[in-house]
């Protein structure tokens, strides 16, 4: 049996998702390699993919990563016709340390040195206490903490409350700044009903808003 020590170029690694930007990757955002709707902000506290345990759980830390094509989680700069990246020259720190023959690399930066939303917007720009509003009223972690006891109704309340909030908040910013939905993921990240999977729960409408409840067997 042979032992795989190079690149393949399989795309496996590509496919499992966008990279986490790490400080090094700074000046890539400031010279336009990457740009900031091309970014999805993983919130603190938020279910994530964990390379190193291979399973979604709560990251420590907030977490800027390329976005996924579509729907998917396959890398935006993926080119899946060729197997191969569109910004090689250009990709960022954690895909030159990426070997998956030799990981340990790689897992000893995972939730280190990472880049945050502030560190790619102006402090003077009045979307930083926009992002403090959605913060404060739909935290991550107390997200999380819910939807892992989600057969208790009063939780089940407290999250469809925190979903409208979600949702109230974005709209609001959206016609305030003129955002496009892209740019709206990395300002606030994924919308909270789309985290729901998983949870047994599901959105219904009701009378021009929405409800959470159980998801039918």
């Amino acid at each position: 049996m042979t032992t795989t020590k190079h690149c393949r170029q399989c795309g496996t690694c590509c496919r499992k998702g966008g990279p986490a930007l790490s400080r090094e990757d700074l000046d890539l955002v400031r010279l336009g390699h990457i740009r900031h709707d091309q970014l999805i902000t993983i919130r603190c506290g938020e279910l994530g993919y964990n390379p190193g345990t291979d399973r979604l759980e709560p990251v420590p830390v907030e977490l800027l990563k390329v976005r996924g094509k579509g729907g998917g989680w396959t890398c935006l700069f993926f080119n899946e016709a060729q197997n191969d990246c569109t910004m090689y020259a250009h990709r960022p720190a954690t895909c030159r340390i990426l070997q998956c023959w030799q990981p340990e690399a790689l897992l000893a930066t995972i939730y280190q040195n990472t880049l945050r939303r502030a560190d790619l917007i102006n402090p003077n720009d009045p979307i930083l206490a926009e992002i403090e509003r959605h913060e404060q009223a739909c935290p991550g972690k107390l997200f999380t903490d819910l939807l892992t006891e989600a057969d208790n109704p009063e939780n089940v309340t407290r999250l469809t409350e925190m979903v409208r909030a979600d949702l109230a908040i974005r709209d609001d910013i959206a016609h305030k700044f003129g955002i496009s939905l892209e740019m709206e993921f990395f300002l606030l990240g994924r919308p909270l009903f789309k985290q729901l999977a998983g949870s047994g729960l599901e959105c219904v409408e009701e009378n021009g808003g929405i409800r959470l409840e159980r998801r039918k067997k």
